[in-house]
């Protein structure tokens, strides 16, 4: 596990290449094995392969270009009708097993945030909801993009041991 942590890199350049279904179906199980509070499992993912759809999906943030090149783009949302607390931390715990998974099986992956506090958050989730038909009272946490790196990706070592505290600051 923690060699695919260490694997795990953002990619911005990807390789027009399918990812294997096959994958694919162990992406989405890793994410869907993530904790939740509660047992929830607010989450929702919608696979986006559609050529079309990922070209305007990377639209809808300055820092999302890269997805149209990228062969899968998957969307991470969250039904805050179920989980009006805590969706985010479960979406983002599943995303992150997601992230995982996919470094273990050499593809890249990269998290776009679409939720946010910025001012913009509103115009962004309403732009996604409406491509991809999500229904309103589902939240859209994140894009990933996710596919094989074209060309040598760079790993980044762990934080500085400083941010570690024990019992008191």
């Amino acid at each position: 596990m923690l060699d695919a942590i260490a694997k795990r890199c953002s990619v911005r350049s990807y390789l027009d290449r399918p990812v294997p279904e096959a994958d694919l179906q162990q992406i989405l199980e890793a994410a869907l094995s993530a904790p939740t509070a509660n047992n929830v499992r607010p989450w929702h993912i919608v696979v986006v392969t559609d050529a079309d759809k990922r070209e305007r999906l990377s639209q809808v943030s300055q820092w999302g270009y890269f997805c149209a090149e990228s062969p899968v783009v998957l969307c991470f949302c969250g039904d805050t009708d179920l989980q009006p607390v805590a969706w985010i931390e479960d979406c983002s715990a599943a995303l992150e097993n997601a992230l995982i998974q996919a470094a273990a099986l050499g593809l890249g992956t990269c998290w776009v945030g679409v939720r946010g506090e910025d001012p913009a958050d509103p115009e962004r989730q309403a732009l996604v909801r409406d491509l991809l038909g999500i229904p309103e009272h589902i939240r859209v946490l994140a894009l990933v993009s996710l596919g094989y790196a074209a060309g040598e990706t760079q790993s980044k070592p762990a934080g500085p041991m400083h941010a570690i505290h024990r019992e008191t600051w």
